[in-house]
């Protein structure tokens, strides 16, 4: 691969050389770059052309029954990063497009009882960022030959050394 290519050729690079795709977004917190889903917009299109289906996204919710999926239509949500319209087209288009979504984010058993304060911890985040790897090997490990095109983002600007996990937070089984 020499020089620049279209959003389009990449994504037929990409999935030439592996069924998973990961496209890491640009946003910190709630601020996003939204001409970043645009171009998702254009990497699912591409990808539906090489008979890819299939869109792991964290923060997700996870269906009623525990399972990553499949999830053939966007959960109701009430603003956040699921609720924001250039996310919302994002997902729609793969949704338009026949596909299936598959949750990997981190599950929190009792929300309820976190103190928003340790959400922006070190520990949260790196306890987090272990759980949403598993989750992903999980579903990967259900279908390592099915193509997946995983959308992720990189609001997270520090990585620190991996501190204990947190008792209040579990893992999802």
């Amino acid at each position: 691969m020499d020089g620049w290519m279209s959003v389009e050729d990449l994504t037929r690079w990409g999935f030439a050389r592996s069924p998973v795709v990961m496209a890491n977004e640009a946003h910190d917190g709630l601020t996003r770059c939204v001409r970043t889903r645009e171009v998702g917009v254009r990497i699912i299109k591409a990808a539906h052309g090489l008979g890819v289906r299939r869109l792991a996204m964290e923060a997700l919710p996870w269906p009623d029954d525990g399972t990553a999926g499949p999830i053939r239509q966007l959960p109701p949500v009430e603003g956040g990063y699921l609720g924001q319209p250039d996310m919302q087209e994002l997902v729609m288009t793969a949704l338009n497009l026949g596909w299936s979504l598959w949750a990997y984010e981190a599950a929190i058993e009792s929300p309820t009882d976190i103190n928003p304060a340790d959400l922006v911890s070190m520990e949260f985040t790196n306890w987090r960022e272990r759980e949403l790897a598993r989750n992903l090997c999980s579903l990967l490990g259900a279908g390592p030959t099915l193509p997946l095109l995983t959308w992720c983002g990189n609001g997270r600007r520090r990585r620190h050394r991996l501190q204990p996990q947190p008792a209040h937070l579990t893992t999802k089984s």
